[in-house]
């Protein structure tokens, strides 16, 4: 009984000792899960989950896979929350945050935050209307056919990917806020509140073209709405995250956020200039000929 006070003594003294300054890793709680859904931390081993093991309180870091008519639903110690639905997969790559004060934390107070999501495949709908963001905060969203950015949005995109022909067919809608679309070609597009972008094609020039939302996506957004309703209560306590919040030392990165970085900065092919050594001098040569022959010198 003595041992288990200790531990829980320590446990209590890591979670407060932290403090508004830090930079942490961000916290990720899986509510609820329907059909086949597998969890895994970067770098780890998956776990296939289903009703009866959530909900999940994670680290910020993972990646989350469905078969299709699979979904889960998460929130963030950020106050965005994501519902996915496969068949696909996505990736929490990096996820770190100020930490804030806990009296603060449902207040109307600012807080910087940065998450990188990599979606591969499947629907994904991304709500950010409850974070209070500073100008540096970034809630930014990679796919193959190119990078989203929002802030205090609510929206959702769908990736279908034919293998044999090697197209693409995504559709993005905003439901509220605006959201910033960029393709590999460098080409931005802003999507206003309950417009949809859609594109097929190949994932270098996908065919664009503007429109309404579906009533297919208005149904997925209303399901997400209603799992929002559900779980509020828990999603908006911050103790719940606190355990799995970890110091970010500020000059170490992990292997995974440099490699996001790394491929952010693509765009621009680096021009690495060095100085050629210097040439070995040359020495002249002299060469000698024998006079020509009597033939030879009647030739002249």
């Amino acid at each position: 009984m003595t041992r288990l006070i200790l531990v829980f003594a320590t446990w209590l003294f890591c979670i407060f000792s932290l403090t508004a300054s830090e930079l942490v890793r961000g916290g990720l709680i899986l509510h609820e899960v329907n059909g086949q859904v597998g969890l895994k931390e970067l770098g780890k081993d998956i776990t296939r989950l289903n009703t009866a093991d959530v909900p999940v309180t994670t680290v910020g870091l993972i990646e989350c896979e469905a078969s299709d008519g699979s979904s889960a639903f998460f929130t963030a110690s950020n106050r965005s929350a994501i519902y996915f639905e496969g068949s696909g997969s996505f990736a929490v790559e990096r996820f770190e945050q100020v930490m804030p004060e806990m009296a603060e934390w449902n207040a109307q107070s600012v807080e910087q935050s940065r998450i990188i999501l990599n979606f591969r495949g499947g629907d994904l709908i991304v709500d950010t209307r409850k974070m209070r963001m500073l100008k540096s905060s970034q809630f930014l969203v990679e796919t193959p056919l190119g990078r989203l950015t929002c802030k205090r949005a609510l929206w959702q995109m769908r990736i279908l990917f034919d293998p044999r022909s090697q197209i693409f067919d995504f559709t993005i809608i905003c439901t509220e806020g605006q959201i910033r679309f960029t393709d590999l070609q460098g080409q931005q597009y802003t999507v206003q509140e309950e417009r949809r972008l859609q594109g097929a094609g190949s994932r270098m020039k996908p065919s664009i073209e503007v429109g309404e939302s579906t009533e297919r996506s208005q149904e997925q957004m209303q399901r997400y709405l209603d799992l929002s309703t559900q779980h509020s209560g828990a999603a908006d306590d911050f103790t719940r995250y606190l355990a799995y919040l970890e110091v970010i030392e500020r000059n170490v990165r992990s292997n995974s956020e440099r490699a996001v970085l790394g491929r952010l900065n693509t765009a621009r092919r680096p021009i690495v200039i060095e100085f050629a050594k210097e040439p070995e001098p040359v020495t002249p040569f002299r060469a000698e000929l024998k006079p020509p022959s009597a033939d030879q010198a009647d030739l002249f």
